[in-house]
């Protein structure tokens, strides 16, 4: 008897949760980087969470709460002028990990982010994590997270940022 409740137990409890794939979660960071490379700014605040958590390698490295994401695009903006950064993109490559468990998703991409500095080209190979949430049918970005070493110089027969990876 005990043996058959142990077994209507576990067939109430269902399965544990395993995580999935996570290709629309993908598709949808990797839209918004296209639309951010394109200069579609509304399209890239539209596609984060209003309270979206942001980490990236300049002051004040972090941003969260409401308005997070415009506060983040003043700020680079801020950097760029002090530092002569010019015609900045993100270029990026297959992620390197994508699972889902539903309502929530992580995404990994390698990235090159590919700039102007004074005139001279330059790039730096890092990655790209996300933490994305459902909102209705649609995936939002609920945090990001760049990591890279500074950019350095390259060459045009270099084609470092000619085309994705």
């Amino acid at each position: 008897m005990q043996k058959l409740l142990a077994i209507a137990a576990l067939c109430v409890a269902g399965p544990a949760v395993a995580a999935a794939p996570a290709d629309d979660a993908v598709k949808a960071v990797t839209t918004v980087l296209d639309k951010f490379n394109a200069g579609d700014v509304q399209a890239f605040i539209d596609a984060h969470a209003p309270d979206a958590v942001i980490i990236d390698e300049f002051a004040p490295y972090q941003w969260s709460g409401d308005g997070s994401v415009k506060r983040w695009l003043d700020d680079y903006s801020k950097d760029a002028a002090a530092r002569k950064i010019a015609g900045g993109r993100m270029l990026y490559g297959r992620q390197t990990q994508g699972t889902s468990f539903g309502e929530r998703a992580y995404v990994v991409l390698p990235t090159t982010y590919c700039l102007t500095e004074a005139g001279i080209p330059k790039a730096a190979d890092g990655h790209m994590t996300f933490v994305m949430a459902r909102s209705g049918e649609a995936w939002k970005i609920a945090s990001w997270t760049y990591s890279a070493p500074p950019p350095t110089a390259y060459t045009a027969k270099q084609g470092k940022c000619g085309k994705a990876k």
